[in-house]
């Protein structure tokens, strides 16, 4: 029974790297989330009338693309949503807030002439005139006519590479910039007066973008708030709890955390446990389960995951769904290889061992690691490295997972080690007498 032929449609179930994007793929596999911030966005959208400026964090893999999707199915019917996904438009290593607000223009634009709103050719002209600009600013080009799908091809190519820094630090392009914003909020106004109905752009993919990058689009300007129309984007949780991030706070109405789901709890006052948080990890369960339904009939009343073996998996993911993802398939290819038709203790703490292996902690890591574990809290210690300078430690432990954030019912944060990570933690103790 243990056979690649058993094992294979299992294994394909959990593609950590892929959220729910689809009806059907939502309606098969999501599990509802107490700390779900999508019933608030939804009640939020739905009372304003001014355009709302929302931020959503937190960790990669935590779910925000799943929730985002939610959010888009939920209020599709009463409002025109434009998905952005700026993972694979921009450059993760090179975009600031100038691709943003050009690849918003170029997104409402094709969507506008998808969809035929039947606007003013002049509001398309506009913004045409505006995106053409872009191309000669960046690639400093002569005076030659582009025809305009040569034009638009070029932008995307544009937004693949990422400017020219320089060109940004020197606000060559600023002026083109207000000019996108000035004719896109122009298109906005007239799409939402001829259909009556609002407009909701959802940017998601940023929190995959450098840390640098992601200081960049929301800490050095305001552009990205400027859009009149609901806006939401994602953004990584280190942005969320950075000392700089009161400069990008202000230009939105709130920032939402897509917090972990707790594997342990915290104490009254927010610092971590060993008590196993029941809710967290039976919602773990339930999402490895969901997939499991959608097994055929020759796998009705069968085991795939004993009960110890769950446990394990749902603690050691810490709470971050796409890790969970990530272990049980990985168990599925341990099982196959020792020739077992169950997942039980042994493989998932096998596989365990094996994820483990993705996280490299360092030195210096490992004091603030047990102030955080102790308090709950994080630190403003820092640490100086040749080829980055001078950074907060913390910054760099939640960019890498190797720090948690949670929710405690009251709606306060805290922190914790990722339980992955707890044997190294517990081995560096040891070592150094701590």
């Amino acid at each position: 029974m243990s056979t690649v032929g058993f094992w294979q449609p299992i294994y394909q179930l959990f593609e950590p790297e892929k959220p729910l994007a689809t009806s059907e793929e939502l309606n098969n596999f999501y599990v509802q989330r107490k700390n779900s911030p999508v019933e608030r966005l939804v009640t939020l959208i739905s009372l304003q009338q001014d355009p709302a400026k929302f931020l959503l964090a937190g960790h990669r893999g935590s779910g925000k693309t799943t929730e985002l999707r939610r959010l888009q199915q939920k209020l599709g019917y009463e409002h025109t949503v434009i998905w952005i996904d700026a993972e694979f438009a921009l450059n993760k290593f090179n975009a600031g807030y100038a691709e943003v607000v050009i690849l918003i223009g170029l997104e409402i634009y094709n969507q506008a002439k998808k969809s035929d709103w039947k606007l003013d050719r002049k509001l398309y002209n506009n913004l045409e005139n505006s995106l053409k600009t872009v191309v000669k600013v960046e690639s400093q080009n002569e005076e030659g006519a582009f025809k305009l799908p040569e034009v638009m091809e070029k932008v995307g190519l544009l937004l693949k590479r990422g400017f020219d820094r320089q060109q940004t630090r020197t606000l060559n392009v600023l002026p083109v910039l207000n000019d996108i914003i000035k004719n896109v909020n122009s298109i906005i106004k007239a799409a939402e007066d001829k259909r009556l109905e609002k407009l909701l752009v959802i940017v998601d993919g940023l929190d995959k973008h450098e840390r640098r990058t992601t200081l960049d689009m929301f800490c050095r300007s305001s552009l990205l708030a400027e859009p009149e129309c609901h806006i939401i984007y994602s953004i990584p949780l280190e942005l969320r709890h950075s000392t700089e991030y009161s400069q990008a706070k202000e230009h939105f109405d709130e920032c939402l955390s897509l917090n972990n789901l707790p594997v342990f709890h915290c104490d009254d006052n927010l610092r971590p446990t060993t008590i196993p948080h029941d809710y967290g990890r039976q919602t773990m369960k339930k999402i490895i389960d969901k997939r499991l339904q959608k097994l055929d009939r020759g796998y009705q009343n069968k085991t795939i995951f004993d009960t110890d073996a769950l446990e394990e998996i749902a603690e050691k993911s810490g709470g971050v769904n796409r890790d969970l993802v990530r272990l049980a398939r990985t168990c599925c290819e341990v099982a196959l290889r020792h020739r077992k038709d169950l997942v039980d203790a042994e493989v998932a703490k096998e596989a365990v061992n094996k994820e483990r292996q993705v996280y490299n902690l360092n030195d210096y890591q490992f004091p603030v690691l047990l102030d955080i574990h102790y308090t709950g809290k994080l630190t403003t210690k820092t640490h100086s490295l040749p080829h980055k300078g001078e950074f907060i430690i913390c910054d760099e432990l939640l960019q890498n997972k190797s720090i948690l954030g949670y929710e405690h019912e009251i709606g306060n944060a805290w922190f914790d080690v990722n339980p992955i990570l707890m044997e190294d933690l517990e081995r560096w103790q040891k070592g150094n007498n701590k």
